[in-house]
């Protein structure tokens, strides 16, 4: 199993994610049960898929699955991006791209020289990944009054300018940078809300809080055991077509104001939206997990389920 930090610009940012490279599928329970021990955002499990004759990938194909420490995930972008970095250095180093199979579709991601900032700097130097993840459609939704004011009242009292609807999330429209970055959410009101998790964000260009970047985001989680997520790859495929839009840009630079911080660079297309970033390796190891322990935690996870 690697730990790993990912849409990192050095250790310790970024978002921890877990990768376990396996043989064979384990039990659902175990690996609910692995990414609940680990406690982070997410651990992603990697199983080699049968390749295809004539496939295009450089690497691969591979199966992915993805655990926060509550639920399976249909989606994630940041621990793609780690389960990624693995297999292209340790795996299969020569490979230029690799393809994944998940629940939720067809993921690519490739090897990317380092991008371009805001303000015409280059990047820090090292391996970058771009990821392409499915567009997310965003739609306006427009809450009564009662739902509006306890939306409110979880994010500690910040007054969205807009609110979308994505396929599960909300996504807030903040006034400004400052207002994402002091806001203060109620992980207890914001789980009673309909939305699966709710993103708030804004336009940024570049000053204060946003160390450059175009816009700020932050991402809110509870109901998947995930108070705040450091850096989320599907919030940015939601967030960066409205940034560019409302820019006039093809592509645009995202700061994610967690504890941990987070640069994302996007590129929108109709169809998905790439996502380039780092992933810095923390550790390595094996996980101690025999047989027995195998069956004695499925048949116990089984059993109080």
């Amino acid at each position: 199993m690697f730990h790993l930090d990912a849409f990192a610009d050095r250790l310790f940012a970024g978002n921890p994610a877990a990768v376990c490279l396996l043989n064979a599928w384990l039990p659902v329970p175990v690996m609910q049960s692995i990414a609940a021990e680990n406690r982070l955002s997410e651990t992603a499990f990697v199983m080699r898929d049968t390749p295809v004759a004539g496939d295009p990938a450089g690497a691969g194909p591979y199966q992915l699955r993805w655990f926060t420490p509550t639920t399976e995930m249909p989606m994630c972008g940041h621990a793609t991006l780690a389960a990624a970095h693995v297999i292209l250095t340790r795996l299969e180093p020569g490979a230029d791209q690799v393809m994944f199979k998940t629940k939720g579709g067809p993921l690519r991601v490739q090897r990317r020289p380092a991008p371009v900032r805001c303000d015409g700097t280059v990047s820090s130097s090292g391996q970058y990944l771009r990821l392409d993840l499915p567009h997310e459609p965003l739609t306006p939704r427009h809450p009564d009054s009662d739902e509006a004011a306890r939306l409110s009242a979880a994010l500690g009292g910040l007054t969205p300018a807009r609110i979308l609807a994505g396929s599960h999330d909300w996504y807030v429209l903040a006034d400004s940078a400052e207002a994402v970055a002091n806001c203060r959410p109620d992980p207890v009101a914001l789980a009673a809300l309909p939305p699966r998790a709710v993103a708030i964000a804004s336009l940024a260009h570049g000053a204060g809080v946003a160390q450059g970047a175009d816009y700020v985001c932050r991402f809110f989680a509870p109901r998947l055991g995930v108070d705040e997520d450091p850096v989320t790859g599907i919030a940015h495929a939601g967030i960066a077509p409205l940034i560019a839009d409302a820019l006039g840009r093809n592509r645009v630079e995202g700061l994610q104001l967690s504890a941990r911080r987070g640069r994302v660079w996007a590129e929108p297309t109709p169809g998905h939206v790439s996502l380039t970033g780092r992933v810095i390796e923390y550790s390595e190891g094996t996980i101690a997990l025999s047989i027995a322990d195998i069956t004695a935690a499925a048949s116990h996870l089984t059993a109080v389920a």
